[in-house]
């Protein structure tokens, strides 16, 4: 009997909402009208493995370090914050606002098993960069049944 070790069925769901999130991202349907309201923005994201951990890159131009929050779950990795404007301008006349403004959350699900006290994140020039240490790979184990 060999005993492994089944993905979370909550993974596909994960990464089934981000392909529709990025589906319907405002950048692909951009209204013709200029924008004066805050609206949600999802970070772009690299994420990548090495044969020691699991990488995520995440872009957050314009984001303090302290504004972002970074919950490392089983399976699933969720980065949330804010992007906030130091001077904002109320003058009238913008054709076009494209910088992300107000809240954010990213969740990606972990392709890996990895060891979650280890993790590390460093914050250089306006990206994220995760690291997420791999644990050792499990052996399955053979039992040998006995009869009795």
């Amino acid at each position: 009997m060999t005993l492994t070790r089944r993905p979370s069925p909550l993974a596909d769901l994960v990464s089934f909402r981000d392909a529709m999130e990025r589906m319907f991202d405002d950048r692909l349907i951009r209204p013709i009208w200029p924008e004066t309201e805050t609206r949600d923005v999802t970070p772009a994201i690299d994420l990548y493995t090495t044969a020691d951990a699991v990488i995520a890159k995440v872009a957050l131009p314009g984001v303090k370090p302290d504004d972002v929050d970074v919950v490392i779950g089983d399976d699933i990795v969720t980065i949330s914050g804010s992007f906030t404007e130091e001077t904002e301008t109320t003058e009238a006349g913008y054709l076009r606002r494209e910088l992300g403004r107000g809240s954010f959350s990213r969740r990606f699900s972990i392709p890996a098993t990895i060891r979650p006290d280890d993790a590390t994140a460093q914050f250089r020039d306006g990206l994220l960069t995760l690291t997420l240490p791999k644990t050792e790979a499990v052996e399955p184990k053979h039992i040998k049944v006995q009869v009795t």
